[in-house]
């Protein structure tokens, strides 16, 4: 069996409300300086704790933001998770010819919630990886070495819709896919980094790969 890697977040769901509903109320909590969605959207895609540091929140509370804003995703806001449309039919016929990875930046427990809320069946995967479970999360290719080492495969394809993904994916010597159903990189940034295909949608998959 071959392997195909994907990401979450902006790839198979869509959770930008989620994370940033997450986020406005930790940061209210704590009485920290707020950001713009903008300002959080054009950083997404990157682990939390880097997105945090770009925006220039003291080091000592990084920590703290991020275990809350993940106890929110994990007990309230998953629900506003959405799969895209055509996507769990697209993983279940590609579940026939392929063993799948979900990788991601977010936390394993994160993952499983964000799951739950789109109504994605966690089953379908073979190996799910957070970003809680490596050291280095994208662009950094630790998750899919990871998920090649528990398989025992080597990735075919890394899917994601951030350039941090495509960039994983040419270091893990993955071929890159590139889908446009995210919020942070359109087309053009995509294309920049020279990813194997860019596709509309993962939904799309199946004719390209099967």
């Amino acid at each position: 069996m071959r392997l195909i890697c994907f990401d979450l977040d902006g790839t198979l769901i869509y959770s930008d409300k989620v994370h940033l509903t997450a986020i406005h109320a930790t940061l209210k909590k704590y009485r920290l300086k707020d950001h713009s969605n903008e300002e959080f959207l054009k950083l997404f895609g990157l682990p939390l704790h880097i997105i945090l540091e770009r925006l220039g929140y003291p080091k000592k509370i990084i920590p703290t933001i991020v275990e809350e804003h993940r106890t929110l995703v994990v007990k309230k806001t998953h629900k506003y998770a959405k799969a895209f449309p055509g996507v769990k039919n697209a993983l279940i016929k590609l579940k026939k010819h392929y063993n799948l990875a979900l990788l991601s930046n977010s936390s394993h427990r994160e993952v499983m919630a964000l799951l739950k809320g789109a109504k994605i069946d966690f089953k379908l995967f073979d190996v799910i990886i957070g970003g809680d479970e490596v050291h280095d999360g994208k662009p950094n290719p630790e998750e899919i070495k990871k998920a090649e080492k528990i398989l025992h495969l080597k990735a075919d394809y890394m899917v994601g819709d951030t350039i941090y993904d495509i960039k994983a994916g040419k270091r893990a010597r993955a071929r890159p896919i590139g889908v446009l159903t995210g919020t942070v990189h359109g087309q053009k940034e995509l294309k920049k980094q020279r990813p194997w295909r860019i596709i509309k949608s993962a939904a799309n998959l199946p004719e390209l790969l099967i």
